[in-house]
């Protein structure tokens, strides 16, 4: 069983997308961690969770958007060939 020259492509960007992702996700909770440690009177909440992660969340969201631009274009080459 072969992949076309499509079907491989899309595996790899979602392999390398499913990896970033998670790497990003563990350097989130991490950094959370650290800050709870490091003040003790504060308590886990969504919200700032979310609040004291919009740096990476913005980094996950602009190379997916970037990547996914990238995928659709190189599709598109690969179709015209």
């Amino acid at each position: 069983m072969s992949l076309a020259k499509e079907e491989q492509a899309i595996l790899i960007v979602a392999l390398f997308l499913l990896i970033y992702v998670g790497t990003m996700i563990n350097v989130m909770v991490r950094e959370y961690r650290t800050y709870l440690d490091d003040y003790p009177m504060c308590h886990f909440s969504l919200g700032d969770f979310i609040r004291r992660g919009r740096f990476y969340i913005c980094l996950i969201l602009g190379v997916v958007f970037i990547t996914f631009v990238s995928l659709v274009v190189s599709l598109m080459a690969i179709s015209i060939q």
